[in-house]
């Protein structure tokens, strides 16, 4: 039987909760939405917060394939994943060729591939191929999504074939360049709430068996395929222009390709019967390509921090305090605010570059 979005959504979400996990604030939706957007998702956090279960339960809901890949801290070059020829001339597999196989088996269905602990090793390094032949995607004439040759295969990236990063960030890990930070929607695990919920059924319902097209991009190249959107997407870019103008102050601009997925994941949010308010969508996307790439300790970014907190949420320069993270928390405090937890993000960086010395978007 046909069904809606909307409808999928709300039966992965019954799903993943009758097994026994809960993810809050739309979580679901906005995973949805950004594998939409992209196949390449980060999520990102503390230990023990469901990342690795997310990606999985998330996967079984919608009757997709599931593979998961423990990354090993002396990974260092593509082979480490697509496997390489022994001493004696023969070819040992890499961790992805069963994923990779089974997506070109099955051209019609789902196919997860879960990185574990993804920056226990250089993502840029080993990860290096799939960051750059992402960029070459195409649409066929059927309706297929083609990039170049990776690797051992001819064919590509297979377009049902979606990767999922699992990151800790601690002293054990590498931080994310600019390079994979852009190329991905990094969501992030942050808020704990350690009080159990017992509200879920313990009747899970059946899994759906989702087409790859639930999940398939619709949106490839801004000006050719988002033209019957051109007044919305004017608007996101119009806002887009005055972040970027202010993060130009401290050399941390955006380019072509991080406004085009920010376009692509409000777009798709529309498409797919607004699961989240405008608002949501946008707060999520400053949050998932923006935020992350802000770190340091110079006095612009104070300024710059402060600057992107008056357009999410508020001038914080109107409110009594000594400090401007003491000024900003109470306007959290006081009243509802455009992009709430772009804002809290933003007054916990101010907080720590004023109390350390220095911050970054990383607890």
């Amino acid at each position: 039987m046909p069904i809606s979005t909307t409808e999928a959504i709300q039966q992965v979400k019954a799903y993943i909760s009758a097994r026994g996990f809960t993810y809050k604030d739309k979580l679901i939706e906005n995973f949805f939405l950004s594998l939409k957007s992209k196949p390449f998702v980060i999520l990102a956090g503390i230990s023990g917060t469901g990342k690795t279960r997310l990606v999985r339960l998330f996967a079984e809901a919608i009757g997709a394939e599931y593979r998961l890949v423990p990354v090993r801290p002396d990974w260092s070059d593509g082979s480490d994943l697509f496997g390489h020829y022994d001493l004696n001339g023969s070819f040992v597999s890499g961790p992805v060729c069963e994923c990779f196989q089974l997506a070109y088996e099955r051209p019609n269905k789902p196919v997860f591939l879960c990185l574990d602990e993804m920056n226990l090793a250089r993502v840029e390094y080993y990860f290096s191929d799939f960051l750059s032949i992402l960029e070459t995607r195409e649409r066929q004439d059927d309706g297929r999504i083609t990039t170049d040759r990776i690797a051992q295969y001819e064919q590509g990236i297979p377009d049902n074939l979606y990767i999922v990063g699992t990151v800790n960030m601690d002293e054990t890990t590498f931080p994310f360049s600019k390079k994979v930070l852009d190329r991905a929607n990094t969501i992030e695990f942050s808020q704990v709430d350690l009080i159990p919920s017992f509200d879920g059924s313990d009747l899970a319902p059946e899994r759906l068996q989702l087409p790859n097209s639930f999940l398939r991009a619709d949106y490839l190249i801004l000006n050719r395929d988002c033209v019957h959107e051109r007044q919305y997407v004017l608007e996101i870019c119009a806002q887009l222009q005055k972040i970027n103008q202010i993060l130009e102050k401290a050399n941390a601009h955006v380019g072509y390709r991080v406004r085009d997925e920010i376009v692509f994941y409000l777009l798709s949010n529309r498409q797919e019967g607004n699961l989240l308010t405008h608002s949501e969508a946008m707060d999520n996307a400053i949050m998932q390509k923006l935020l992350p790439r802000l770190q340091g300790s110079s006095a612009s970014l104070g300024e710059m921090l402060c600057e992107l907190f008056a357009i999410c949420a508020s001038d914080h320069n109107q409110t009594s305090g000594d400090r401007d993270s003491e000024k900003m928390r109470k306007i959290l405090e006081a009243a509802p605010v455009r992009y709430p937890k772009s804002a809290a993000k933003l007054e916990l960086m101010v907080r720590r570059l004023e109390e350390d010395g220095f911050t970054s978007y990383w607890l």
